[in-house]
Formats: structure tokens, sequence, C-alpha cells
């Protein structure tokens, strides 16, 4: 069995306050965590109110029939994938769905990055995608480690 990696963005199309939005994302890691880590998917969730920006992979049966899940989930709009390639090995191997809500302690891995407002998921292929997901990671590692 071949593994894959799916990067994909979407819209964010529930409207509510940010105590609603962080409750809407909490309901999504729950499901994803539990579902992904059924099929054997591993990947990682970026949101920063507005977009999705996600990981996703695993065999690829596992991978696209997640990815199916998610274009028919109605707090996803323009779901679009931006890139889809085969995997030697996970880079998300540890998290059924790592995720990152931006916020202030996340923005100097976000300028690093180049982004300084908005996510512009257009502006960001797949390895700009990838590699803010594992600098996200790799800060809320060590901000446990040390904790």
């Amino acid at each position: 069995m071949a593994l894959v990696q799916l990067i994909y963005h979407s819209k964010n199309t529930l409207h509510a306050d940010d105590r609603g939005q962080l409750a809407n994302l909490r309901e999504i890691l729950e499901i994803a965590r539990r579902k992904n880590g059924e099929a054997g998917v591993t990947g990682y969730l970026i949101f920063d109110k507005a977009y999705f920006l996600q990981i996703l992979e695993g065999e690829e049966k596992d991978v696209e029939e997640t990815y199916a899940r998610i274009i028919g989930d109605r707090r996803h709009g323009d779901v679009t994938v931006v890139e889809r390639r085969p995997a030697k090995m996970r880079v998300f191997s540890n998290w059924e769905m790592g995720s990152a809500i931006r916020s202030v302690d996340h923005e100097e891995v976000y300028l690093r990055h180049g982004i300084s407002g908005p996510i512009d998921p257009k502006k960001l292929d797949g390895d700009k995608i990838l590699a803010l997901a594992t600098d996200l990671r790799d800060l809320d590692a060590a901000r446990s480690r040390a904790a």
C-alpha cells in the first residue's frame, strides 16, 4: 500500500464570534481525531478564522475517503486541493490530527513564512503549507516539553 499526502485549503463557512469559532474547531478536531484514528490517517490542521489549511497522510484510499467527508462537511466551503503526492513516510506520524489555531503565540512562525496578515491560501503551495505546519507543530512540542 502506498502512502500519500493530500494538502488542501477551505473557507470557514460558519459565522460565529471567537468563542463560537473555538467551539466549532474543537468539535471538528474531536471528530477528526476519532475518525482519522480509526482510518489510520494522520495530519495537521491550521485555522485562522477565515480558512482551514490541512495536511492529510495515510493510505490513498483512507485519505481520499477522509477528504470526501470534508468536502461534504457544511463547515468547509470552496474546498480546494493544493497538492496530492506520494509520501515515503508520514510527517505527522504521532498526530491523528494535530492543530494550531492562529494566535499571538504563533505569529513569529507565520512571519517567518512571510504571512503578516490574514492567510491567503491561493498564495501558498503544498511545500509552504507543509513547512508552516511542521514549524507550528515543533513550536507547540517545544513549549510542551518546557512546561
